[in-house]
C-alpha cells in the first residue's frame, strides 16, 4: 500500500496544514492535482465532490480515461445547503456520478448514511475532518493566552446562511443584563457583508471582522469569551473544533456534529433562543467553567489526529482494493 501514488484532485487549493478538506494532501503527504488529464499519473484519487464537477460527471470522465485508477470521493457540501436544494436533473446526475466511484468518505454520519443509502455498491466511511495539530500548534498556539474581549457572532460562508439573525438576537437580549458587552461576527465575506453590516450599523457594540487570512480570524476568534453559532444546516463545525484549540467555548446549533462531540453540553437547537441566551449568561457570569469546557473539548479533539485520520483512510483503501 505505501508504494501506490496518491493525489488530491480539484480540492480547495493546494494545503499546507490548513483545516479545510484539502488538508489530506498534508495527512497523507501526497501532491494537489487540477487536470483530470493528470489522474492517469497516480494508482488512488481523492477527489473533493465539488457539486458542479460531481453533477458534470467528473468520476465517470476520470474511470473513462483511466480504468485502472481507483476513485475516492470526498464529500464536501452539506446535505441541507447544496444537495438537497438543487433541481431534480442536477441531483439525478449527482448520483449518478458517485456509481463510478470506489469508495467514499464523509465529513459526518449523517452524511454517510445518505452516501451509502446513494451509491450502496461501494464502501463509505466516515472520516471527519483531520485537524491538523502540528501546524496549528506552531502558527498558532501563542494565541490561547490572549485576552477575551469579545462575544463571537457567527461565522461568515461565502455560500450559505449561517443563521447570523439568531446570534445577533441573542448578543441583543444579553445587552439587557450586560449592557458593556461587545460583539462580532466573524470572518465575513463579500456576499455576507451587505446582510451583517446592516445588523452591525442597527446595534450598539457590535462590530465586523471581515475575511481576509486565517491567521486574522484566528486572532480575533481567539479574544473571544465565547462564540455563538446558531447554524440550521448539517455540516461538521469548524469552529467548533477551531474554538477547541484556541480555548473558546462554543454556543451552537445541535445540527453541526462536532457541536454535539466537542461541547455537548453548550449544543442547542438552531431556534432554542432562550436556551442559548440562559448558556451565554452563564459563561458570561462564570468565565472558568467556559474554560473548563474548552479544556475537555480540546482532548476530545484529539480524535481527529492525522494518525487516526491515517487509519480511516488506510482501511477504507484495503477494502477498495480487496474489492478489484
Amino acid at each position: 500500500m505505501a508504494r501506490l501514488r496518491i493525489a488530491q484532485y480539484f480540492g480547495d487549493k493546494p494545503n499546507t496544514g490548513e483545516y479545510d478538506n484539502a488538508v489530506w494532501q498534508h495527512v497523507l503527504k501526497i501532491p494537489y492535482i487540477a487536470r483530470i488529464e493528470e489522474a492517469g499519473n497516480y494508482d488512488v484519487i481523492i477527489r473533493t465532490l465539488w457539486v458542479d464537477a460531481t453533477v458534470n460527471g467528473w468520476s465517470k470522465q476520470i474511470r473513462d480515461k483511466f480504468p485502472a485508477v481507483k476513485q475516492i470521493g470526498l464529500s464536501d457540501h452539506p446535505l441541507s445547503t447544496h444537495i438537497s436544494k438543487m433541481p431534480a436533473h442536477a441531483q439525478f446526475g449527482y448520483i449518478r456520478d458517485l456509481q463510478y466511484l470506489d469508495g467514499i468518505m464523509a465529513l459526518t454520519e449523517e452524511e454517510r448514511e445518505w452516501y451509502q443509502v446513494a451509491a450502496p455498491g461501494i464502501p463509505v466511511i466516515k472520516s471527519g475532518l483531520p485537524f491538523p495539530f502540528s501546524t496549528y500548534q506552531e502558527r498558532y498556539a501563542h494565541l490561547r493566552n490572549t485576552e477575551q474581549k469579545y462575544i463571537g457572532l457567527g461565522v461568515g460562508a461565502a455560500d450559505n446562511d449561517r443563521n447570523f439573525i439568531s446570534s445577533w438576537l441573542i448578543f441583543k437580549r444579553l445587552q439587557l443584563e450586560f449592557p458593556d458587552i461587545i460583539g462580532v461576527f466573524l470572518s465575513i465575506p463579500p456576499t455576507n457583508l451587505q446582510y451583517c453590516t446592516f445588523l452591525a450599523t442597527n446595534s450598539d457594540n457590535v462590530f465586523i471582522q471581515e475575511r481576509t487570512d486565517m491567521a486574522e480570524f484566528y486572532d480575533i476568534l481567539s479574544q473571544c469569551k465565547f462564540v455563538l453559532n446558531m447554524a440550521d444546516r448539517n455540516s461538521p463545525g469548524r469552529i467548533q473544533a477551531e474554538g477547541a484549540f484556541l480555548g473558546v467555548p462554543i454556543i451552537g446549533s445541535n445540527r453541526l456534529e462536532l457541536q454535539q462531540e466537542l461541547f455537548p453540553d453548550l449544543a442547542v437547537s438552531p431556534y432554542s433562543l432562550e436556551e442559548a441566551s440562559k448558556y451565554a449568561k452563564y459563561l458570561i457570569e462564570n468565565p472558568e467553567v467556559g474554560i473548563s469546557l474548552a479544556g475537555n473539548a480540546y482532548q476530545k479533539l484529539q480524535k481527529y489526529n492525522y494518525e487516526s485520520s491515517k487509519r480511516k483512510f488506510n482501511k477504507l483503501l484495503k477494502q477498495i482494493l480487496a474489492n478489484g
